[in-house]
């Protein structure tokens, strides 16, 4: 169920870009862990080829073990990997970003909920970091700078530089002069004078009234 929609907003908020996870997100650990399975591969088919008729590996070891041993890592690291591309599908579907004109909206989870949401007004700063492979296939990590620290908030996104513009974009549109409606507070008016008396003399000094008590 989609949790980025009209329901959920607030008054005048409005969806203005949705940030994707990249597809890396659900393979980046089965294309980091293909240099093993090949080197397993080639340690198999090695161990094939130098065994002579008697079962012995270059006179070392029994090929019937070593290949035990590498066909077992072979398989447990391919049901290691198997469940964390099927854990990666699971955050790939449950997973959902926006940027609207008031807050980052984050969710994660299917069964489990994580709901974070960040108003563009508490935004210091925005920064974006990419490996090497990211940088090949286009994707990278996004950091928040606020008031409650470094926040990390869309990982391994597409286009992770559209989305910093979109954010910053953001922020710009929001930094307005605040207008007062209505009418300014009246000063209290200055309090009133006493009349002076006509039989009592009046000395002037400057700016200043002195009254001297009659005798």
């Amino acid at each position: 169920m989609r949790f980025i929609r009209k329901k959920n907003f607030l008054e005048g908020e409005e969806l203005l870009y949705k940030p994707v996870l990249h597809w890396m997100f659900v393979v980046k650990h089965m294309v980091l862990s293909l240099p093993v399975f090949i080197v397993l591969t080639v340690l198999w088919v090695l161990t094939e080829s130098y065994t002579d008729p008697e079962g012995m590996v270059l006179g070392l070891a029994h090929s019937s073990l070593i290949n035990l041993i590498i066909w077992n890592l072979f398989l447990a690291g391919a049901v290691v990997i198997l469940l964390i591309f099927v854990w990666k599908i699971f955050l790939f579907i449950g997973s959902e970003f926006g940027i609207t004109n008031r807050r980052l909206l984050i969710k994660k989870g299917i069964l489990r909920l994580k709901i974070m949401d960040i108003p563009v007004d508490r935004i210091e700063s925005i920064y974006c970091t990419q490996g090497l492979m990211g940088r090949l296939f286009g994707y990278g990590n996004l950091f928040i700078t606020g008031i409650g620290g470094s926040v990390p908030v869309f990982c391994m996104a597409a286009r992770p530089y559209a989305i910093r513009r979109k954010i910053a974009e953001v922020i710009e549109k929001n930094k307005t002069i605040t207008v007062v409606h209505g009418d300014l507070p009246r000063a209290a008016p200055a309090p009133r004078a006493e009349p002076v008396p006509e039989d009592e003399p009046v000395y002037r000094y400057g700016t200043f009234v002195r009254m001297m008590p009659g005798k």
